[in-house]
């Protein structure tokens, strides 16, 4: 593996350089040196070229006081293909490009940092001119990151796995960032919205304003998805509540947190699909006061999932959802937890909006003895006794969205759902409708208990 710099001689080059150079070092890593003549085209300027390559060899000598190894190419032309090639890709370890400094031209308005992000066979760390990263790079100070986390993105992984490889240079506090919509998060928890927002508190009643509970749901989200981070340094959960671009949002946080380095994870997505999703990478690097790191789906560490620990149980008092108890409870173990939710389907004129916020509860009229019944379907076992458990009756226009939401806001590791061949899932639906739903569209894992 290899540190790979590209450089043009310019001011913000040479200091993109002296920070790769150092990482390189801290790393134990040899650094390759490509020399980017970009005012020179690829036609014949044989004494440019010349002077070109008399000045990496004097980068090069400087450099060498840094890191040991250091291995200089001189490139003519600021195309992709020509830096980094099938080899370069396949031993680069970190791409480090100055921000700015770059030459452009009418027919091409992006500077070489993003389009090394867009080739995307490597982490690119594009350096602004600042003290901050080579300060931190030479072990002097602990370095303040924003890294962008969407618990439901993979891009999440690349990020978080080149933000382990960060703090093994260095100490590194951690602003772990979610720029979430409000009013999306409370339809994917089940959240209701009164009709008349003055019922709400006054803090609640704008667009940005994030509930209780589910700020409670994100925040726990986070940091399950960042997880344990090995080496120095804090690690903090930021709620961006915002519409429109999340690249403005998370600018918005590294700026009035005045973070000095923003790593955002990368779909990669080409032609078409970019300029219809657009891309929150290329706006950071693009706009950001600070340094970027744009890190491609391909540096991700593979997840380990580990052995369930909680489970969600859908109740209709059938001998079919007792067999799912008894599965989920002996899938958990002991010290796991296991939640049992009954939902009640709305009908007729219970259905349409109303003045509730929050999580619509059972019907008044039947909600102490729902709760009842769901308590006495805990088994009194010695290995169930050794089990968490917790009950909940909500209502629903649609079982299956109804337990997904719920599934969300308990943070569960598995739904256990039984089906039968009669009508027992749920007793005004085809038998077997709300599992196959729950397959289709649950984001956790989805264990079906067939009929005995």
């Amino acid at each position: 593996m290899a540190i790979i710099c590209a450089t043009n001689l310019s001011a913000e080059a040479v200091h993109a350089a002296t920070v790769a150079a150092t990482v390189a070092e801290r790393l134990g890593e040899p650094l390759l040196l490509l020399g980017v003549d970009d005012e020179v085209p690829d036609a014949n300027a044989p004494e440019a070229l010349s002077a070109a390559e008399g000045g990496l060899a004097e980068e090069v000598v400087r450099l060498r006081t840094l890191t040991g190894t250091v291995e200089p190419r001189m490139q003519r032309g600021a195309s992709v293909e020509t830096l980094l090639g099938d080899e370069e890709c396949r031993d680069a370890r970190l791409v480090v490009v100055a921000a700015d400094g770059w030459r452009t031209s009418p027919w091409r308005k992006t500077s070489l940092a993003e389009r090394l992000a867009r080739h995307g066979c490597a982490p690119v760390l594009a350096v602004r001119q600042d003290t901050a990263l080579l300060d931190w790079a030479r072990g002097r100070r602990r370095l303040l990151v924003t890294v962008g986390v969407d618990p439901r993105s993979v891009t999440s992984d690349a990020a978080l796995t080149f933000l382990r490889e960060l703090r093994r240079v260095g100490g590194c506090d951690v602003l772990a960032t979610f720029v979430c919509s409000p009013m999306e998060e409370r339809a994917r928890l089940g959240v209701h919205t009164p009709v008349h927002v003055e019922r709400l508190d006054p803090w609640a009643r704008h667009m940005e304003g994030l509930d209780p509970l589910v700020e409670r749901v994100l925040q726990r989200e986070v940091r399950e998805r960042v997880g344990d981070l090995e080496g120095e340094g804090c690690v903090e959960v930021v709620l961006e509540p915002g519409y429109g671009r999340p690249a403005d949002h998370l600018l918005h946080v590294a700026h009035a947190r005045a973070a000095e380095l923003t790593v955002v994870g990368m779909h990669l997505r080409g032609g078409m699909q970019r300029l219809w999703h657009g891309s929150v990478s290329e706006g950071v690097l693009r706009h950001s006061e600070r340094s970027v790191a744009c890190i491609p789906p391909g540096a991700r560490e593979p997840r380990r999932l580990p052995p369930p620990r909680s489970a969600l149980v859908p109740v209709d008092f059938s001998p079919a959802s007792g067999r799912a108890i008894a599965q989920a409870c002996s899938l958990v173990g002991p010290g796991g937890r296991v939640h049992l939710l009954h939902v009640h389907r709305l009908r007729g004129r219970e259905r349409g909006p109303r003045d509730f916020h929050g999580v619509l509860p059972e019907p008044a009229g039947e909600r102490d003895a729902v709760l009842g019944r769901l308590w006495e379907q805990v088994p009194q076992d010695a290995d169930a006794l050794a089990v968490h458990w917790s009950v909940e009756g909500v209502s629903g226009e649609d079982v299956a969205t109804a337990i997904c939401q719920a599934t969300e806001r308990e943070g569960v590791d598995l739904v256990c759902v039984g089906t039968s061949h009669r009508h027992e899932v749920v007793t005004d639906g085809l038998a077997g409708a709300v599992a196959r739903q729950l397959v289709l569209r649950c984001r956790r894992p989805v264990m079906v208990v067939p009929a005995a």
